[in-house]
């Protein structure tokens, strides 16, 4: 621990110039915003047509949306390709000669893109909530050291499960589909697609147990004071099950999967 305390200053540092000298990645990265922007859409249309559906008036769609493109940017990884390609191609090999876990430089890589992201995300999303009357937010100011909690957590059982899986790159070269399909089901059992509460109950009942919700929907819905106490503890619950789980089968397939690579380097 002492020795990861004195590494990550240099580490996080890495990071934020990595992001810095490759800032079209980071515009892409923005660009996908545009995806919730156009459900939203056409959740707008459905809502002119038939008044608020589940409780989501054209106000709460907006809210819901434009809260879900900011928290998906904080909490999406592409730690997955990153560990598949760094396995194939033998990058890996220099990672080993740091005295540190690989996954250690992955996060921190991936908080050099949230930090520049967050120094242009956050301020124009104040603005925004300042200047259009259909962005709001219910909750009270110290709620949100909650909300960020939960976005904090939701990034890292996103990046912890994706190691996880990248594991099986060591046996695999089938890795990246695997992830996409897995993320195929999670693009609506997160509330990427539309609100968790505009699908059936049991619908919600599975998405509230699995790992998806809480890198997107939980946070979201937290933001929009949607949650009682109740639902908050068990969604703070839920991430540190998966947070767990994922994190024990990240290290087990770590330490059977090196034995397998063969990889000199690039």
């Amino acid at each position: 621990m002492a020795d990861l305390a004195r590494a990550y200053p240099a580490l996080l540092r890495a990071g934020l110039l990595q992001a810095m000298a490759y800032r079209a990645q980071v515009v892409l990265w923005l660009l996908t915003s545009l995806f919730p922007l156009i459900m939203l859409g056409a959740w707008l249309s459905v809502e002119r047509e038939v008044g608020a559906v589940a409780g989501y008036d054209a106000a709460g769609f907006v809210s819901y949306y434009v809260t879900a493109a900011v928290v998906n940017h904080f909490t999406v990884v592409s730690a997955s390709w990153d560990w598949d390609h760094d396995i194939r191609t033998g990058e890996l090999s220099v990672k080993l000669l740091k005295p540190l876990d690989p996954f250690h430089i992955h996060l921190t890589g991936h908080l050099g893109y949230k930090a520049l992201i967050g120094a242009l995300l956050l301020p124009a999303i104040t603005v925004l909530a300042v200047a259009l009357p259909a962005l709001h937010y219910p909750i009270r100011p110290g709620v949100w050291v909650i909300v960020a909690a939960a976005v904090a957590s939701g990034f890292l059982l996103n990046l912890i499960m994706a190691s996880a899986f990248a594991m099986l790159a060591f046996w695999s070269t089938q890795v990246g589909n695997l992830y996409q399909i897995w993320w195929g089901v999670g693009f609506f059992l997160s509330g990427w697609i539309a609100p968790l509460e505009l699908f059936p109950a049991w619908f919600r009942a599975v998405a509230r147990v699995l790992p998806f919700r809480s890198s997107l929907a939980f946070p979201v819905e937290l933001a929009l004071g949607r949650l009682d106490r109740l639902a908050v503890a068990e969604g703070f619950l839920v991430t540190l099950a998966w947070t767990a789980a994922f994190g024990a089968a990240y290290r087990l397939l770590w330490r059977r999967g090196l034995r397998h690579y063969e990889a000199v380097g690039s």
